[in-house]
C-alpha cells in the first residue's frame, strides 16, 4: 500500500529500554500519511495494520 502512494521507510529503531516501543519515519509526498494517521475515519484501518494510537506522537518534518 505505501508503495503505491509513493512512501518508503526511512528509519525504523526500536528503544533500548522497552522493547515494545518505537521509532518509525517514513518518507513520501507531503501530508499523505500524516492525513492517514490523524483521520478519525482511517482509525480503525491503522489500528488493524499493528499500529498503536496510545503514546504515539505523530508528526511532520520537511527536508
Amino acid at each position: 500500500m505505501f508503495a503505491e502512494m509513493g512512501v518508503k521507510t526511512f528509519f525504523i529503531g526500536v528503544c533500548k529500554d522497552d522493547s515494545k516501543r518505537a521509532t518509525v519515519m517514513f518518507q513520501g509526498p507531503e501530508d499523505v500519511l500524516y492525513n492517514i494517521f490523524t483521520n478519525p475515519e482511517t482509525k480503525p484501518i491503522v489500528e488493524a495494520s499493528g499500529h498503536v494510537y496510545e503514546g504515539s506522537a505523530i508528526t511532520r518534518w520537511l527536508a
